[in-house]
């Protein structure tokens, strides 16, 4: 039975692998900066009373702490590690993170960075997005067994390096996370009664809205991390851009400006058909869900939500000593 540590394993994101490896026959272990014992002992793991001397003896260490402090991590307990077991972490960010393990590992440890596609509030692997970034000559052993592991859990296994890693997060996350948090942040401003406009909302609204509030309703710091991608500032700033550009020519009437914009966007898109499907069957579902939290929805108008439906125009570690 393979040993492995989790380092933040208290947290939430540490927690959920805690269970996960538990589940797949790992002997797990889990330290946490705040010394909850009893996250642990709710989970039916060991708690590591000497952390180095964990580190010393398992086969697998993962490292689930704030992106800000990873590097910082992986240096105190990097030289540390047996030979050929696996140092491996889960944040958002590859490139720095990589360097580190790479540089601060003994060279017969093996090095796979990982990046869940999901949070801790998901049940199960399956359907969501595992991207392994496995590092070139030293993960011989260890990436086919990760690889395997989740894809047996239904899990989608993406291999990158860390610099097309964070190339593509600058825009997947940073960028994603940036609209959504600003369009909190606007309706916050302007003192918009959110739950007062449900009553007006059309199913894409709602949806919208829905994810607006998911990015709110988690860990501020770990967002505040992701935008510190040092490709994502380009991103941010081409994203500002473009909105002010859209604003003047709506605010000076250039209306064939504006449809221009759309229509080259458009054109770059591509794959449009396939995401109105996707869309609309998203909204279906979100229209049935509605309707089944209604009694009387046999007698309303359906306004809006019926347009709507069929209109083709429309993831907290812990902070402390780490």
């Amino acid at each position: 039975m393979n040993r492995m540590l989790i380092v933040g394993g208290t947290g939430e994101t540490g927690s959920w692998f805690a269970r996960y490896f538990k589940r797949r026959g790992f002997r797990v272990t889990v330290w946490g900066p705040s010394g909850k014992r009893e996250v642990a002992e709710e989970m039916g793991v060991g708690y590591a009373e000497d952390l180095i001397r964990e580190v010393k003896e398992s086969d697998v260490v993962l490292l689930s702490v704030p992106i800000d402090r990873t590097a910082e991590v992986i240096e105190e307990l990097g030289p540390n590690m047996k030979i050929g077991s696996l140092l491996m972490d889960v944040a958002s960010l590859k490139s720095e993170p990589m360097r580190a393990m790479l540089e601060h590992a003994p060279g017969d440890v093996e090095v796979l960075g990982t990046h869940p596609m999901f949070g801790p509030t998901m049940k199960g692997i399956g359907g969501q997005t595992m991207i392994l970034v496995p590092a070139k000559g030293r993960c011989e052993m260890w990436l086919p067994i990760m690889r395997t592991l989740f894809q047996e859990d239904g899990a989608r296994v993406e291999i990158v390096g860390p610099e097309e890693h964070d190339q593509i997060m600058a825009v997947v996350q940073a960028l994603t996370h940036f609209a959504y948090i600003s369009i909190g942040a606007t309706l916050k401003t302007l003192d918009f009664d959110v739950a007062g406009s449900r009553s007006f909302m059309s199913p894409v609204y709602e949806i919208m809205i829905d994810f607006v509030g998911r990015i709110l309703a988690q860990n501020p710091e770990l967002y505040a991390n992701i935008q510190e991608n040092p490709r994502a500032r380009r991103v941010r700033d081409t994203y500002i851009k473009e909105c002010i550009s859209l604003a003047e020519m709506t605010d000076h009437g250039d209306r064939e400006g504006f449809v221009k914009v759309m229509k080259d966007a458009a054109e770059h898109f591509q794959a449009r058909e396939e995401a109105l499907m996707r869309s609309d069957r998203l909204i279906e579902m979100k229209i049935k869900d509605k309707d089944e939290q209604r009694p009387d929805v046999g007698g309303r108008d359906r306004g809006d939500y019926t347009a709507d439906a069929t209109r083709r125009d429309v993831d907290g570690s812990e902070r402390g000593r780490f």
